[in-house]
């Protein structure tokens, strides 16, 4: 056979040549690299730089602010002092007082500098009485404003206040003055973090005046030399070389291995074909043609397409082929895990390994938390690299032996042979373990990426016991996933008795039938107390059912729901039960209603046109619009621009049992909010001293500091009550201050609001 003659696109190089080219290429990469660290570098350096200047600006604005409200301290107590009184009156002795007596009487600090007495013309009594003056000889009575002057190379603040008879502010005796020097003063006063005191200096000429609250923009001085931002600046150069002297290295390593351990063989392999084309060497059993145009290779394929191997070519292919199908038949082409069919094959293959011998397994069944979510939020690009990751994760943390399979969607299993629950808990463990630990934002997801186990055990299984372990293993994933379970879940006989009532009773038809009639739902509303007044300002709807033997909870409700994935069809059925609640008059105005919607139904743009229909009512009633922070794992940025619009529309924004999630300040950052309600078991935790109060009580300082607005729930007794009050909570509610009921008419909440 006659193979036809290949020509290339670009004639032959030796590899030498191509390996050079890379070499340089990487050089060049290098080059680059450096240039754009260097620019991050300076980049965060200024940006450290002003953040530091900022706050060494705040810290010299809170020590003057403080050393103004220490001036007016020291004035208080000298004009309290009789001695001090009796000098205006009768100056005979002053010079005797204000040289001795007033800065050693222990009245004033001793880190005043000096005291002077004016009298009602604003004349120093110490021209008059004692010669030398080291104060104004005179003041302006009209405006006594304090002022710095800066003479001989210090800077001193001079203080005046009125000096009354008594401290009914009826009769003025005159005036005083005091006067700090600003460097000593601030030095004593307290210990900064950012600014650098030695660094302090004033932009004002000899004997100027400047008025105090022109005082900070006068100022100059530096920021304290951060050596951490040195650690970082040199950690990042370090790096960066060794990064850099490392690629070198390999490239230049790259380049000589290829020169020296291809280039060299490749000439002899070629000179050995050579030699068996004439007849003086064995066949050589291997076909090969390069991909680029490689002299050497070049002169190897020629040579090899003399010998005509296409029988050997052929059994190759055929086994590349074989080993190809069957990888593809056992294998997921996404993951590299084993798949279903591998799962039924090894299943089979052990009980044909161990005939008539009953086995002990625990199944594990692993399921991606909000999968569904991520995949609609990210696209399914990037739910492919998350079910990569999974799969990852999961094999790496199982035992040697142990087979991952993927049983379809995000759903992964494995198999555990003589195996206790011991054991079982332990690989679980490990597996969320990996999970926790991967990058996902590699991926561009920014949430937490959480998986739930289901675990089902059975001694003695036979090879028809596999659909069972899977359906145990499936209904005790079901509820490792409900809300506020363990994200493990071993399946027991009762599970599958719930399960089954779960699909069949009577709570799903009702919910079902609330769906299609709003008018079976009943809203109860629990009363929010505006604090400190102790007046409602709003109240929160919380949904019942009513139902053949009396109302449905809540607690019934929601797993139906969130089992049949209805949350934005509830959500829907709910904010028309409420808005036919409000069109009806049950609430009046000046008394507003809070709403709850589902994670799913925040960012469903249903729910959203739904609650645009509330706008009309916003210029009569205040309306909160709350949402749990653990819903918002996922699809932040959708819920961030719903949200955003139904804040231009007037709603308040309110973040829902804050403290229960998994990243509740980044929702603080990130999230259009402006209530947040502490969750139920951050509040009571103020009622048992300890670690946890202090935090939660440093947590909510932080928070309205921040400017938004704090809720309390769970508010049970008076004592709590107080206690939130005085830390600064806006708004309380709980059973101590109303439990939530019907309103069956406007008289009585109208009744109720004025109570």
């Amino acid at each position: 056979m006659v193979f036809p003659s290949f020509k290339p696109r670009f004639p032959p190089r030796p590899i030498a040549h191509y390996a050079l080219v890379l070499f340089f290429v990487m050089v060049t990469a290098l080059a680059v690299l450096a240039a754009f660290v260097l620019h991050d570098t300076t980049r965060l350096k200024e940006t450290i730089g002003q953040t530091e200047e900022k706050l060494a600006l705040q810290e010299l604005e809170e020590a003057i602010s403080l050393l103004n409200a220490r001036a007016r301290n020291a004035a208080t107590a000298l004009m309290a002092w009789d001695e001090a009184r009796q000098q205006l009156e009768d100056p005979m002795y002053y010079g005797y007082w204000r040289n001795s007596r007033a800065l050693s009487a222990g009245v004033i600090p001793e880190t005043l500098d000096a005291v002077d007495l004016y009298d009602l013309e604003g004349k120093n009594l110490t021209t008059a009485h004692s010669g030398e003056a080291t104060m104004p000889l005179k003041i302006n009575v009209k405006d006594p404003q304090p002022f710095l002057e800066h003479q001989d190379r210090h800077d001193h603040l001079y203080y005046f206040y009125p000096f009354y008879q008594s401290l009914d502010q009826v009769h003025l005796l005159g005036y005083m003055g005091l006067k700090f020097d600003l460097q000593e003063e601030l030095a004593r006063f307290r210990r900064f973090r950012y600014l650098d005191l030695k660094s302090l200096s004033i932009k004002a000429s000899e004997g100027q005046h400047i008025p105090l609250d022109k005082l900070v923009s006068a100022l100059q001085f530096k920021t304290v030399d951060n050596p951490e931002t040195r650690a970082l600046e040199k950690l990042i150069s370090r790096s960066f070389y060794e990064i850099a002297a490392i690629i070198a290295a390999i490239s230049f390593l790259a380049y000589l291995a290829t020169v020296s351990v291809i280039t060299k063989p490749l000439r002899s392999l070629s000179g050995h074909i050579d030699a068996m084309r004439r007849g003086k060497g064995e066949l050589l059993g291997e076909s090969y043609r390069g991909m680029l145009a490689v002299t050497e290779l070049e002169n190897v394929r020629h040579s090899l397409n003399d010998y005509q191997q296409q029988l050997d070519d052929m059994h190759v292919s055929l086994a590349h082929k074989n080993q190809e199908l069957w990888t593809q038949a056992h294998h997921d082409p996404l993951t590299g895990t084993l798949n279903r069919r591998a799962f039924d094959d090894d299943w089979r293959a052990m009980h044909r390994t161990h005939p008539g011998v009953p086995l002990d397994v625990a199944f594990l069944l692993f399921d991606c938390d909000h999968f569904k979510a991520i995949n609609d939020t990210y696209g399914h690009q990037v739910g492919d690299q998350v079910l990569q990751g999974l799969a990852e994760s999961l094999q790496s943390a199982l035992r040697s032996g142990d087979r991952l399979y993927r049983l379809g969607g995000d759903e992964f299993a494995t198999i555990l042979l003589s195996a206790d629950m011991a054991r079982a808990r332990q690989v679980v463990e490990r597996c969320m373990e990996h999970v926790l630990r991967h990058d996902f934002s590699v991926y561009w997801v920014r949430e937490p990426v959480r998986i739930g186990v289901g675990i089902s055990m059975l001694t003695g299984a036979q090879e028809d016991d596999l659909q069972l372990l899977h359906r145990q293993a499936d209904i005790a994933m079901y509820y490792a996933k409900r809300p506020g379970q363990n994200k493990i879940s071993v399946y027991t006989p009762e599970m599958g008795e719930g399960q089954e009532s779960l699909v069949s009773n009577a709570e799903t038809s009702a919910v079902y039938e609330a769906m299609a009639d709003p008018d079976r739902l009943e809203m109860h509303y629990q009363p929010v107390l505006a604090l400190p007044m102790l007046q409602i300002e709003y109240y929160e709807a919380l949904v019942r059912i009513r139902g053949e033997h009396g109302l449905i909870m809540p607690s019934s409700i929601f797993p139906v729901v969130e089992f049949r994935g209805l949350e934005c069809e509830f959500d829907l059925a709910v904010l028309e039960r409420i808005r036919r609640d409000l069109e009806a008059g049950l609430v009046p105005a000046g008394i507003g209603v809070s709403l709850n919607v589902s994670g799913p139904g925040i960012v469903n743009a249903r729910v959203t046109e739904k609650l645009m229909q509330f706008a009309p009512m916003l210029s009569k009633i205040k309306l909160v619009l709350e949402v749990t922070e653990t819903s918002l794992i996922t699809q932040i940025a959708q819920a961030s621009t719903n949200l955003n619009r139904l804040r231009k529309a007037g709603f308040v924004i309110a973040l829902d049992d804050f403290g229960s999630g998994y990243s509740s300040l980044r929702y603080l950052a990130g999230m259009p909010v402006d209530l947040v309600k502490f969750d139920i078991s951050m509040v009571r935790s103020l009622e048992v001293p300890g670690r946890q109060a202090v935090f939660v009580e440093d947590l909510a300082r932080l928070i309205k500091d921040a400017g938004y607005k704090l809720v309390a729930e769970g508010i049970e007794s008076e004592a709590l009550l107080n206690r939130v009050t005085a830390l600064g909570f806006s708004h309380a509610q709980g059973f101590h201050i109303g439990r939530p009921a019907a309103l069956p008419n406007p008289l009585a909440l109208g009744q109720a609001a004025a109570g």
